[in-house]
Order: C-alpha cells, then structure tokens, then sequence
C-alpha cells in the first residue's frame, strides 16, 4: 500500500471510514523550539507524522503536534481520541516490576539451545554457563532473557518436557535472587513457564503474542510482566511468504486489539510491554516499514521491547547491495546500526546478544543526539 503526500488532513480526524494514526518526529532537545518529552524518556518530539488510511490508500502530512491538536477539536469525538493520544504519547511507562522505562533497557540472550541461530548465544554446559553468568554479573545488564526452544525462521516446535529438561540447567544451579537483574523466560508454552514462574521469573517474553490464554490466569495471579511479540504463523511456517497490508499499521492494530482484551481481562496497564517482532514472519521490506515507521507504536503508551539483534534483516540489506551472504557471526556492525535507529526511536527494551558493543555504541549516541 503506497502512502500518499497530501496538503490536506481529512475531517474529522477519527471515524469509522478513516483511521488516523500519529507518529512523533523524535531528535535533540536542544534542537527544537517546543520540545515534549517522550515517556517520560531521553527523546524529544514538537512535530508528528499524520498517516490517514482511507479505504485502500495511506495519505501522510507532517504537523506540529499542536496543530494537530487544534484540528482535533471540531469533533468531540476526535478531541477525546487526540487527547488519549497525547497522553500516551507524554505518560509514564509504568511497570509492576520496578523497571525504569525513563532510560533504555538492555536484555541479554541466554539459549539453552542446540540450534539457536548464533552460536555464542548457545550454552549447553553448567561450565559455560557458569561462565555467562559471571560475566553479567560484571555488565550493567537490566534484563536476562532465558530461552530453551530456537525461534530461527524453519525451527520445529520441541515438547515442554524438552523445554523444562533445557532449563532445568540455569534453574537448578543458580539463585535467580543473585543475580541483580530481571529474569525474563522467552516460552510460548504455558506448562513451561507455570514450572518455572515462582523460581525468580519476572517477565513472560511470549513470541506468540498471547495465543495461549491460560497465560491470562498468571498475569491475574502473579506479579509479573508480560511481552506481547508479533509473529505471522509459527517459527517453522512464518517466513512462507508473510503478508501485509502495511505493516506499521497492520501491527499497531493488533496491538491495540490485544491491549484492550488484557485490560478488559483485569490485567494491569503496568504488566504489558509490547514487541513488533522484527523478522517474525515479516520479509525484508516489511522489517524496513517497521523501522521507519517505528514510533507510531508509543502512541498506545506502553513500553517498546526490540529485538534486531544479528538477524537476518541485516544480512538481506548488505546481499543486496554487495551480492554475499553474511552469517550471524558477521553481522556485529548491522546490529549495532539497527540497534542503535531502535535507541534513537525511543525503544524502552533493546534485546541483544551483544552487551558491552551495545553500551559503547548508546553512550557515544546520547553525547551527540540525547
């Protein structure tokens, strides 16, 4: 779907017929004349990209986010709608667990895995992973992610048993309480993660963007987070030719739509983060439309959690430019370009393999643009 320049914003801005949807331009505070703040965050906006879907055509126009607000105002309806916007756009991510979204977030990788896609994320012995384990504890990471099933595009789908046995060799020789960070367990299997969610786990990282709601009885009961990825079909199915309409929009959907059901459900506003999922189910120009559309996504006020980490997103652009395919191994310099457009966009979460890398690359960021 093709996104048309136009002088003209449609009136009113929010009905049944047209969907308007609200980008912030973020930068240098010190560089714009009226700057909002982000989140409550390090970023900065006082213009916004207007995207208009009306019927099967995307119109887009560039506003001061005021003006924006101005034209709200001839409809009450879309006054109440440009105000919740705003709001969600300057409020506070909260968080049950006591993460500090004001900041960005870094999460380590950590597969208990024989088939991850990157081989040093991969720790099979209690003497390797002995080994991570005490590296972190040197790193200012915020977040662990421990997984035990591989999400690689074509990966087939193991048995929670499988899953439990993996995990079995983090959880039963490690005090979790030790480790002075968040562990987040990266399961889409509710069996594995209500074996494991009283022994320290504090954030449910679900590929399968709540699916399975029996999750639902967790989130009720325990004091945990949720982070809610989108993925088209299964790790095993989901680069098959994926589909979208215009992904930034089909995505902020979905979200939506998911949002309001947790909420509905009594889950609290401070236990859901959200992932766009990059390269699940999603082709290179759909990962490309997601990055430059980006922060369409704070204008549902919840914390952003990315992974771009060595994917192969990054591998797709440098084959097309220079004809040679580059393995997760030599994709170090793209992730850190990648990582560092998510930082930049106002992610509260970046997922990396790579930590120290990551904190060089934003601390040279923030003296130049934060």
């Amino acid at each position: 779907m093709k996104v048309l320049e136009t002088d003209d914003i449609i009136l009113p801005l929010f009905s049944e017929d047209l969907k308007t949807y609200v980008i912030p331009i973020l930068g240098n505070k010190k560089k714009l004349k009226l700057p909002i703040k982000l989140a409550y965050g390090w970023r900065f906006f006082e213009d916004v990209l207007i995207l208009q879907k009306n019927k099967n055509k995307i119109y887009k126009k560039i506003l001061n986010f005021k003006e924006f607000l101005e034209l709200s105002k001839g409809c009450q309806n879309s006054k109440k709608t440009s105000e919740e916007i705003y709001h969600n756009l300057i409020c506070k991510r909260l968080s049950n667990i006591n993460l500090d979204f004001s900041k960005c977030n870094l999460m380590s990788v950590l597969n208990l895995t024989p088939d991850s896609f990157f081989n040093p994320s991969r720790f099979e012995n209690l003497e390797n992973l002995r080994k991570k384990i005490e590296k972190l504890k040197t790193q200012d990471v915020d977040i662990l992610d421990i997984g035990a099933e591989s999400s690689r595009p074509g990966a087939k789908k193991i048995t929670s048993q499988e899953e439990i046995r993996r995990l079995r060799l983090l959880f039963d020789n490690f005090d979790i309480n030790q480790l002075n960070l968040k562990l987040s367990l990266d399961s889409r299997n509710f069996k594995t993660v209500s074996s494991f969610i009283d022994n320290g786990v504090l954030i449910i990282n679900d590929i399968s963007g709540f699916r399975d709601k029996k999750f639902l009885d967790l989130l009720l009961n325990k004091n945990i987070s949720i982070i809610i990825m989108h993925m088209q079909s299964n790790p095993e199915k989901m680069q098959e030719n994926p589909s979208y309409e215009f992904p930034a929009i089909d995505i902020y959907e979905f979200f939506r739509a998911k949002i309001k059901f947790l909420l509905d459900s009594g889950v609290k506003k401070s236990q859901i983060i959200i992932d766009p999922g990059f390269g699940f189910g999603k082709n290179k120009i759909h990962n490309l439309n997601l990055l430059n559309y980006f922060p369409i996504f704070h204008s549902l006020g919840f914390p952003i959690c990315v992974g771009l980490s060595r994917k192969s997103l990054i591998d797709n652009i440098y084959k097309d430019k220079y004809k040679s395919d580059i393995s997760p191994n030599q994709r170090l310099s793209g992730s850190l370009s990648l990582q560092n457009i998510a930082f930049l966009n106002g992610a509260q979460i970046i997922r990396t393999h790579d930590i120290f890398e990551v904190q060089q690359s934003f601390a040279c960021l923030e003296e130049v643009y934060i």
